[in-house]
């Protein structure tokens, strides 16, 4: 009987799939054009990113060059607001997040620190949360927040963990301004920014449950994106994660040449930090399924897929710098 009534859902389903009205092929999205690119240098880095990237990073060069930059609707298709599997991607480094966007937490020996806290409280409360206690780990001991970035998507949540566990509030004072002045971009699902509570300097390093957290300002994706870098280990195992505070393609010229000149000082920067791990803000952006996946069937002696060792890290980095000149040159603009 349940069967039988299975199948006939089922037929009611495709029933109403089959009745509504097709959509007209003139209402199909277009690639996004460039009118104005010069096509010369457009190649030029297009290839450069290409060459860099190799066969291990042609998904980061692919999504950043060509899908997210020329095919939108298939970026915003594969990042929609869904719920996906928390995990360890390190002993002590968690993802929390759904699949829109990122929310990760480093486990100290003080309480957690949460970096990022997706769209609103209803996120928070009802994503984060959850995500923490199937891991076995507990809420109330988040003692800070990070912010990477000033967009909603990444704040949204913090309030809800200022008030219900009285978790203090991290992000440079630029883009603090940005979440909690007059003009702060607003978005539909987007929650009320944090009350303005700690503002880091560049360069400062805090130590947070005995864990040093270097912050560095690394202006492009905002104007006051903060990336990070910080110790972590894998089965006992040290490594060093850089958590690049915002890799979208920025929306201004001034924005895009500010993303250039970021990237190209924090390369040394981490290089000299040691830098050979990697995660994201948005699952799409680091394969982060795909990792979930080569971590759940991972046998003895076969390495973790975020950490890509300290060339593979720099590698990446200048994949994101060329797809971003590319970018400039696609709008016409002088590169910086």
């Amino acid at each position: 009987m349940m069967r039988g009534a299975a199948l006939w859902a089922a037929g009611l389903l495709v029933a109403a799939s089959a009745a509504a009205p097709p959509t007209p092929v003139a209402d199909f999205p277009k690639p996004l054009d460039f009118p104005k690119e010069d096509t010369a240098e457009a190649a030029k880095h297009f290839n450069a990113a290409r060459t860099i990237a190799g066969a291990d990073l042609f998904p980061d060069f692919a999504h950043r060059c060509i899908l997210d930059a020329r095919y939108k609707q298939r970026t915003q298709g594969e990042q929609y607001n869904g719920l996906v599997e928390p995990f360890a991607a390190f002993d002590d480094l968690y993802s929390v997040g759904q699949m829109a966007v990122s929310a990760w937490v480093l486990r100290t020996k003080d309480g957690l620190v949460l970096f990022d806290s997706l769209n609103n409280a209803d996120e928070a409360r009802n994503i984060i949360v959850p995500n923490l206690e199937r891991l076995g780990l507990n809420p109330r001991d988040i003692r800070t927040v990070i912010i990477t970035h000033a967009h909603g998507d990444h704040y949204g949540g913090a309030a809800f963990f200022q008030k219900t566990y009285g978790a203090h509030v991290i992000a440079s004072a630029i883009d603090w301004d940005g979440m909690t002045g007059a003009d702060r971009l607003k978005v539909s699902g987007w929650g009320d920014p944090p009350t303005r509570d700690i503002a880091v300097a560049d360069g400062e390093t805090r130590v947070i449950g005995g864990v040093p957290i270097r912050f560095q300002v690394t202006p492009g994706h905002t104007a006051g994106t903060l990336s990070t870098i910080f110790p972590v280990h894998d089965r006992g195992q040290r490594h060093v994660v850089g958590f690049y505070g915002g890799l979208g393609l920025p929306w201004t010229p001034e924005l895009r040449a500010a993303q250039i000149r970021s990237i190209a000082r924090w390369i040394p920067i981490a290089a000299k930090a040691e830098v050979d791990s990697q995660i994201g803000n948005h699952p799409l952006h680091y394969e982060a399924l795909e990792r979930l996946e080569m971590l759940r069937y991972r046998q003895p002696g076969q390495p973790n897929p975020f950490v890509l060792g300290s060339a593979g890290y720099s590698r990446y980095m200048r994949v994101q710098s060329e797809c971003t000149r590319l970018w400039i040159a696609r709008n016409g603009e002088p590169q910086p």
